[in-house]
Parts: C-alpha cells; structure tokens; sequence
C-alpha cells in the first residue's frame, strides 16, 4: 500500500519548527507557530494537553508553573481560568499577554500556511479527550496534514480508533524502545517513527534498517548543522529543530548548490 501524500516529501529536507519557532518566541503559543512560518518554515511540531474541562491546549509540561503566570498541574484549572494566563513574559517581556492556545485557536492561526503538523500528545484527563482532539483537527481541516505523535502510545492507538485514517508517529526515546518501535509500524503505510535524533546518530545502522522496512523517519531536536547534515547523509529528512531560521538556511543552501 502507498504511503499518503504527507510522507512523500517534494524536496530535500523538511525543518519542522519545535514548538514552533522556539528560539525566538515563547513555546506552544501562535506567536512561536507564525513566527516559525513567518521565516518560511512548512512544518511546526507543538505539544497538548488537555485542560480540567477536557480542552485540548498548547502546553508541554504537565503544570504551568515553568512557562506560564499560572501555578499547579493543567487539569486542575478549566480553560476559562487558564486563558487568563501570561504564558509569553517567561520568555521575554514583549511577549507579556500572550496567551496559552486552545488547540481550535492555534490550528485557526495556522491553516492557510502550514504544510505538515506534528501534534505531540501529552497528557489527557481521561482517553476520552483524545476524541475531542481528532474532532478538532478534523473539523479544522487539518487531519490530511497532521502526524499525532506521542511517547505514550496507547494514545496514538485511541486516535486511530476514532480517525482510521489518521498519521501516526510513535516517539522514541530510548534505545531500548527501538524493536518494538518498529514492530508497531511494520506494514502500517500511515506511520512514521520520530527518534530522538541522539539514537541515529549513535546508531547510524538504525537508518538503513528503517529503509529496507519501507518506515519514514523523522528526529528531534536538532539545533546544529553538522548533526542535521549527517542525519541528512543518513537518510533522515524530516529534522525538528528550536533554531528554525539556522535550519532553514542550511536547507536552502543544499537547493542552490
């Protein structure tokens, strides 16, 4: 079976920008994902999870303590008291007021620019939520162009049962994750694997393993040229990165060389 459309990359590298444009602009707000796009990005990578209430919200952490004004674990609070929250003055103070997006906001925001999404699903109150997040993307028009990915991937199997065609990216972290990593793609056409890009590079052999099974790749993070470059030798061409304007240029280089 063919692999979809998303997966048939139509040039040399993809830079995906890692919640979104991360080095310049706070976190898993519209302010990295546009600013990431803004500098030509055509893939941003974000995190959720979901609020007391069940909605689905940008965020990393499981408590808003590192990147917000707010204090104590996301599911404590119900979105109406989370989008009160300066989730931007951490970063910088001319962020001050930006705010935590809603995943409907953030796909709102990104639509009309953004090729491929990696939604890295964190945490949920119940697997229920996780029906909400594929509605969500689905009604945002977005589903043919988002990979739900995730550490945990009992979730990614709770987005299959509620969208069959959906992409799915298991992430892998450990090494010791790899063989059953691969087993779960095996003859799975709608899947990629996301290694910690560290993983490949110690075991470059791990690359010619994946194309001989026919399974795209995709690495996080990776913030320096040489590792990109290698990871490209290798065959890895979806490459997440913090440094979205560094990444960018090098990948434009290799175009008019």
């Amino acid at each position: 079976m063919a692999r979809p459309i998303l997966f048939a990359l139509d040039h040399t590298v993809e830079i995906v920008a890692h919640r979104g444009y991360s080095a310049v602009a706070p976190e898993n707000t519209v302010a990295a994902l546009t600013r990431a796009l803004d500098e030509g990005a055509t893939a941003v990578e974000f995190d959720l999870h979901t609020a007391g209430d069940g909605t689905p919200i940008l965020l990393h952490d499981e408590t808003l303590d590192r990147t917000t004004s707010g204090t104590g674990h996301v599911t404590a609070h119900r979105m109406e008291e989370l989008s009160e929250l300066d989730a931007g003055s951490w970063f910088d103070p001319s962020f001050a007021g930006e705010r935590l997006p809603t995943l409907t906001s953030a796909l709102a925001a990104i639509a009309p620019r953004v090729r491929t999404i990696f939604a890295e699903l964190k945490g949920v109150r119940h697997l229920e939520d996780v029906q909400t997040i594929v509605s969500e993307t689905r009604n945002a028009g977005l589903i043919d162009r988002t990979v739900f990915i995730s550490m945990d991937w009992a979730l990614l199997d709770e987005v299959r049962r509620h969208e069959p065609t959906a992409l799915l990216g298991p992430i892998v972290e450990y090494p010791d994750r790899v063989d059953a990593a691969f087993d779960r793609v095996a003859d799975d056409p709608r899947s990629l694997l996301d290694f910690d890009a560290r993983i490949l590079l110690a075991d470059p052999g791990l690359t010619a393993r994946a194309h001989d099974e026919d399974v795209p790749l995709a690495v996080w993070t990776v913030d320096e040229i040489h590792d990109a470059a290698r990871l490209l030798e290798l065959g890895v061409r979806r490459i997440t990165t913090n440094q979205v304007g560094r990444l960018l240029s090098w990948a434009r280089s290799l175009v008019n060389d």
